[in-house]
């Protein structure tokens, strides 16, 4: 486990700070579980929606701290274009520190689970923070950002709905 923290730091000192894109991929079916705020375990079959956005994240990481707010309002805007937003933090320390930063950044309104022993960001080949899995609604990874996404910007936004349309979900195609 150590490793995977200094593999996670490395990325994190070494990745560019602008934002990133999304990397399309052949769709994939993925499994994973998190954990809710009662400790209930959440399964990847539970996060179906038009278009899932699975984002990791932990309150340590500059670039996820600066992402919340800003994906609390892509979910609150996409919401009804059947895009859902959810946070998985990788905090050790729980949700007393995901609380605290989620009220220090005033970030309302978005799903949060945790995945305090990583075991979900392994199953997922999570290498580095922030990453978003973009997930279709028959459960299958799509695309993946590595880094920090630009959620405002309306180019984005378009790659995200067009990553949700049934005839390229169908069709396994490659969002542009």
């Amino acid at each position: 486990m150590i490793r995977f923290v200094l593999i996670l730091c490395a990325v994190l000192v070494w990745t560019p700070a602008f934002a990133a894109n999304f990397v399309p991929s052949t769709p994939k079916p993925i499994e994973f579980v998190v954990r809710d705020r009662d400790g209930s375990t959440h399964a990847a079959s539970e996060f179906r929606a038009r278009l899932t956005l699975l984002h990791f994240w932990a309150s340590w990481c500059l670039p996820c701290r600066d992402e919340l707010p800003a994906l609390a309002a892509l979910q609150s805007d996409l919401r009804k274009d059947g895009v859902r937003v959810v946070a998985v933090s990788i905090d050790r320390l729980g949700w007393d520190v995901i609380d605290r930063t989620t009220e220090k950044l005033s970030v309302h309104g978005l799903e949060l689970f945790l995945d305090r022993d990583r075991e979900a960001a392994v199953a997922l080949g999570i290498e580095g923070l922030p990453t978003t899995v973009l997930i279709d609604e028959q459960g299958r990874e799509v695309a993946r950002m590595r880094g920090q996404g630009d959620w405002a910007d309306q180019a984005v936004r378009r790659q995200l709905l067009n990553f949700a349309l049934p005839e390229n979900q169908a069709a396994g195609l490659r969002a542009e």
